[in-house]
């Protein structure tokens, strides 16, 4: 006769500390933040933007929300163009985020 197994009784798993605050989730949800996704070593997709300020092979300017976004690099250029959505593709070499309090970070 064998012995009857010992049940395992498996640990209840812990969810990973959420990484922003409710209302930095909501921030994101109403486009008042732009969301910046690296997509490889020489694209980033830009989200949530509202305006295009200045464009050039070196710099772009978006406007968001809460401030300017500022992309520098070389041979910029801006493809897959659509209402508050945008890619920039070239040699990327810098990015400035705009600040909390509405300006552009240096």
């Amino acid at each position: 006769m064998s012995k009857p197994r010992k049940q395992l009784h498996r640990r209840p798993s812990r969810r990973p500390a959420p990484s922003a605050t409710a209302i930095e989730w909501l921030e994101d949800a109403t486009g008042r933040c732009a969301r910046v996704t690296a997509l490889g070593s020489r694209c980033l997709m830009v989200e949530n933007y509202t305006e295009i300020i200045a464009f050039s092979g070196n710099c772009v300017r978006l406007d968001s929300g809460g401030g300017v976004l500022c992309v520098h690099g070389t041979g910029l250029c801006l493809s897959d163009i659509r209402p508050g959505a945008l890619v920039i593709r070239g040699e990327i070499s810098r990015l400035e985020l705009p600040c909390e309090g509405g300006g552009s970070a240096d």
